[in-house]
């Protein structure tokens, strides 16, 4: 029986996996996506765009549609970060935590909102459509689907795009997470890991 890949030695298990391509060895046209999109910083792409940038033709497709969800959609920014960081905090992913941290904190979200996000939709502070973006990410992490009460008061509060783009963006974030963990993506120097104790 053939040994699974956690088996055959420390060389193959060790962390990162899979290590970021530098810039200068990147082809060019990864480089031009890359600066188009300012994804470069001191020199270097973040860690999670330079591991995926191994794989060039499905990065190129991926960059697109991640850009999008993020900064190209129809849902208010706050509540784009905060269905990410629950989504980073279901997946324990510290990654995605840190990051997003970064990013909300730029755009003005406040550390006490941040840190409610990891006790849930059942914190109270939270707006009500919140509570319910909060609510339909936990349903999708734990039951593959938003459940139909949650939906129809969604419904109320945001029109079909903004309803199918809930969908993606959480797919999209814990589909990135199970990446980001099997590989062992290490965490930007300066950007927080989720917290070892969770609400």
């Amino acid at each position: 029986m053939p040994k699974s890949q956690d088996e055959v030695g420390p060389a193959r298990s060790s962390y990162p996996k899979l290590a970021p391509v530098p810039l200068a060895e990147m082809s060019e046209r990864t480089r031009e996506q890359l600066s188009r999109v300012k994804l470069v910083q001191d020199g270097e792409p973040l860690a999670v765009f330079g591991t995926l940038a191994r794989h060039p033709k499905l990065f190129a497709s991926w960059l697109p549609f991640a850009g999008r969800l993020l900064e190209g959609g129809t849902l208010d920014r706050r509540c784009t970060e905060l269905i990410i960081l629950r989504a980073a905090a279901n997946m324990g992913s510290d990654y995605e935590w840190g990051q997003h941290v970064q990013i909300g904190t730029d755009l003005g979200i406040e550390r006490d909102t941040i840190e409610r996000v990891l006790v849930g939709p059942s914190a109270e502070g939270w707006s009500p459509l919140e509570a319910l973006l909060l609510q339909a990410t936990d349903e999708l992490h734990s039951e593959r689907h938003i459940t139909s009460s949650t939906w129809d008061t969604l419904c109320e509060h945001l029109t079909e795009p903004q309803l199918i783009e809930v969908c993606f963006l959480v797919g999209q974030y814990e589909m990135l997470a199970m990446f980001l963990r099997t590989v062992g993506v290490k965490l930007e120097p300066g950007k927080e890991p989720l917290p070892p104790v969770r609400f």
